[in-house]
């Protein structure tokens, strides 16, 4: 699917980003998509996804389109290949930045005919690429700096790291009447949490949450909203369950705009290492991210007042990427009463 979002002019060059895979990497990829666009005022600008990450590019004022590839749905398979291909040569591309390091995507664009190829060289898709990037060192560069530093080794420069990201009015409305539905108005101290994560390491224990809860209720009469997808309701209800305070439950009652709408709205929330945590930061919210198996210094949102990090490193290599972990002490080590005392100093 092709998604219209300026008029198009005649003439003009035509650039493909290839995009990567999560929501995170979505608001990671918005720097260097700003620097194309800086690069090349006048181009027609495209940006190719997954379907989960459409709606946080969908007002981003430096695309004219964006082309979704669904490779585990609806275009998985030799079909779905075939009709990527088809696409990107009906785009007429003159040059494709491939962020995504996907041999799949890297040869579609070549078949597609597209003159000009740019990322980052492996072994497997070096020779498919025109302007193949050396890749730098394993786990030495936060996510936006691995995009920027492709461009600026392509020869576009850097316009910043802070993230670009557009609520409707509309979706800002819906925000605040979801709120006055909640029982929240400007008297109270409002604390929006989201508590899932990708993977069950990254994710600060039920137990945790639910005493944080309790403390924001008891000493400052806070209101605690959990936030999320329908996919973590489930997660919410047992943390409410373990609560001795009122809490409310509007995971999966917002889209992704609504539900950055709904944390500009708040006074502080509180998240996992997730794309949640990176959509609260690019609507400048006040936002507690909980580190553990990860390193901030690579996937973290940019330092800006706005965003605290709260790390429970206890010398184990990071990242780690295990999938499960018998202590899970990383994410242990921060106490409930180390993100309270952050709210309770503003």
């Amino acid at each position: 699917m092709v998604e219209r979002i300026q008029k198009e002019e005649e003439g003009q060059q035509r650039i493909i980003i290839v995009g990567v895979n999560w929501l995170g990497d979505a608001l990671f990829m918005s720097p260097a998509i700003r620097a194309i666009r800086k690069a090349h005022p006048h181009a027609h600008v495209a940006c190719l996804v997954p379907p989960r990450c459409r709606e946080l590019l969908k007002g981003n004022p430096h695309l004219n389109a964006i082309l979704c590839f669904d490779e585990r749905g609806a275009d998985r398979g030799l079909a779905g290949f075939s009709r990527l291909v088809r696409t990107l040569r009906a785009g007429r591309f003159d040059a494709a930045y491939l962020f995504h390091r996907s041999f799949t995507r890297t040869i579609a664009a070549a078949l597609a005919g597209i003159p000009q190829r740019i990322g980052y060289s492996t072994w497997k898709r070096a020779w498919l690429l025109t302007k193949a990037v050396p890749m730098p060192p394993k786990d030495t560069l936060h996510k936006i700096q691995y995009f920027l530093n492709l461009l600026e080794r392509s020869g576009i420069p850097s316009d910043g790291t802070h993230y670009d990201l557009s609520i409707p009015d509309a979706d800002r409305l819906y925000a605040q009447g979801l709120l006055r539905a909640a029982g929240c108005d400007s008297t109270h101290l409002k604390v929006a949490i989201h508590a899932g994560a990708n993977w069950h390491l990254k994710r600060w224990p039920a137990k945790l949450f639910a005493r944080l809860g309790d403390l924001l209720s008891e000493r400052h009469q806070a209101r605690i909203l959990f936030i999320g997808s329908a996919d973590d309701r489930p997660l919410a209800e047992g943390i409410v369950r373990r609560m001795t305070q009122p809490a409310s439950i509007l995971c999966g009652q917002t889209t992704l705009t609504q539900l950055a709408a709904l944390m500009k709205e708040v006074d502080w929330v509180v998240s996992n290492d997730s794309g949640p945590l990176h959509i609260a930061a690019a609507v400048r919210a006040r936002v507690i991210g909980l580190f553990g198996p990860t390193r901030p210094e690579l996937t973290a949102p940019p330092a800006a007042e706005n965003v605290k990090i709260l790390f429970g490193s206890i010398g184990c290599p990071v990242p780690c990427y295990r999938q499960w972990c018998p202590i899970n002490l990383c994410m242990r080590q921060i106490t409930p009463e180390n993100v309270a005392g952050l709210i309770g100093k503003n």
